[in-house]
């Protein structure tokens, strides 16, 4: 391959460039204590307090600049912010598990809705069959209510009257209005059971039939 004196030259050349270690200095220019610009090789404390730039020594081109320092305020109002970013975040990471966990509560919902009513018409007649059986203890409930009333009322007659005889209220008797007394209470509270169980079923039967329709539809 020939090569001529012309590319000799250059390539020493390149040679020679390539070669040459590379002493990339720096200079700073801050502003002195009386606000005048400086550049000078050392930077003093004060103005790396107050800030500065650096810049190249050999084209005096903008390498860096730096702030100043910060004040203690600055600091505190900083580590404020800092705190602020962290509650926002764990807040943020509290609602996304409690999403995540409403939506594998969702999937188990609908796998358990969908395994247990392969209809509508099965839902229909699990809920009529769950209310029909709960207005059956409430009928009872209520009749034994009405029967311990009366019962009650007859004690009490029967009380009345020993004492217009001038005879004090037998033990037994107080034993037996004290029972039915509490028998009435007992009774009074399984009806509003009975009926708030009522109401709920109504209500839980209303969502799942509205959300096995979804599911039924999509399928």
């Amino acid at each position: 391959m020939f090569i001529n004196k012309y590319n000799c030259i250059l390539l020493a050349t390149l040679f020679s460039i390539i070669s040459v270690p590379v002493n990339a200095g720096q200079l700073y220019r801050f502003l002195d204590n009386d606000g005048i610009i400086t550049v000078s090789k050392s930077l003093p404390p004060y103005a790396a307090q107050n800030g500065y730039d650096i810049l190249d020594d050999k084209s005096l081109f903008l390498i860096k600049k730096v702030a100043p320092a910060l004040t203690p305020e600055q600091i505190s109002q900083q580590e404020r912010e800092l705190a602020e970013q962290k509650e926002t975040q764990r807040l943020a990471d509290i609602a996304a598990k409690e999403e995540r966990d409403r939506q594998k509560q969702q999937a188990l919902y609908d796998q358990n809705l969908l395994a247990s009513y392969q209809s509508e018409q099965e839902l229909l007649k699990a809920r009529a069959a769950d209310i029909s059986y709960l207005q059956t203890q409430l009928s009872k409930t209520t009749e034994q209510l009405a029967k311990n009333k009366q019962k009650l009322h007859d004690l009490q007659q029967q009380a009345a009257e020993q004492e217009l005889s001038g005879h004090t209220i037998s033990v037994n008797l107080k034993k037996r209005l004290e029972t039915t007394q509490k028998n009435i209470e007992l009774n009074q509270a399984e009806i509003e059971r009975l009926q708030l169980t009522q109401q709920q079923l109504r209500t839980r039967y209303k969502e799942e039939l509205v959300r096995l329709k979804h599911l039924l539809s999509n399928n």
